[in-house]
């Protein structure tokens, strides 16, 4: 596997990570420790993966706690060690939301490279995902927010009423809603050129003690930007 490849799996990773110290050792769990479990081997580095299993292997034990902050350490250090091997121009794909950086600092940070056109999908958008993260848009930037018809909040109206209530013309937002069912990520598109996904609900997000928000490699970026322009296009106003 390559450094870039690594990278960006593991990113994407840590973004579905369980609750690992506490409740049932689920087959879901199970299936997640596994896929960590392939991508730490694909390292290269034989401490981590042996490390890693161990504190595996002792998860439902009396020093679960320790053991689940094992995985996470190792999976941040693989993550960053990737990074260093990964191209210049990726490096950065991964914005790792934790104790150094907070779910809201991190994508006012994404959002801040915005020159022109900021594009949130999130199937059950509610009013939350304007108010916390849409308003941290650079004030030139047009802001348009997709929603699935079937899946968004009553809440979400109230947003936008507020939203127009505060700004007016001053800051553009449009929201559209796809037809039922025909988005199912949560992903933010930059000038029609970066895309980004999260692996959790932007209204779950603050909540995290631990995930990500990765960017696409370049042949998923064309091809998501190019899907997501063709859904806006069709998609109806709210």
């Amino acid at each position: 596997m390559s450094p870039e490849r690594l990278y960006l799996e593991i990113g994407r990773l840590i973004a579905q990570s369980p609750e690992l110290a506490a409740g049932p050792i689920t087959p879901e769990m199970q299936r997640w420790l596994a896929s960590a479990s392939d991508l730490v081997k694909a390292s290269g580095s034989l401490a981590e993966t042996v490390q890693f299993a161990v504190a595996c292997e002792n998860l439902d034990g009396p020093l679960r706690d320790r053991n689940a902050q094992t995985i996470v350490d190792v999976l941040h250090r693989v993550l960053a060690k990737a990074e260093e091997s990964t191209a210049r121009e990726l490096r950065g794909s991964v914005l790792l939301i934790d104790e150094n950086l907070d779910a809201y600092r991190a994508v006012r940070q994404l959002l801040g490279t915005a020159s022109s056109d900021a594009l949130i999908v999130e199937p059950d958008a509610g009013g939350k995902v304007l108010a916390d993260y849409a308003i941290l848009a650079p004030v030139p930037v047009t802001v348009r927010l997709l929603a699935d018809e079937a899946q968004y909040k009553d809440t979400l109206i109230a947003g936008v009423e507020r939203w127009q209530r505060r700004f007016g013309d001053h800051r553009k937002l449009i929201v559209r809603l796809a037809s039922p069912n025909t988005i199912h990520e949560r992903v933010i598109l930059l000038d029609g050129e970066r895309a980004w996904v999260s692996g959790v609900p932007f209204s779950s997000l603050a909540r995290r003690t631990r995930s990500t928000l990765v960017r696409m490699s370049p042949e998923e970026e064309v091809r998501k930007i190019a899907i997501y322009s063709e859904l806006w296009e069709i998609a109806e106003p709210l």
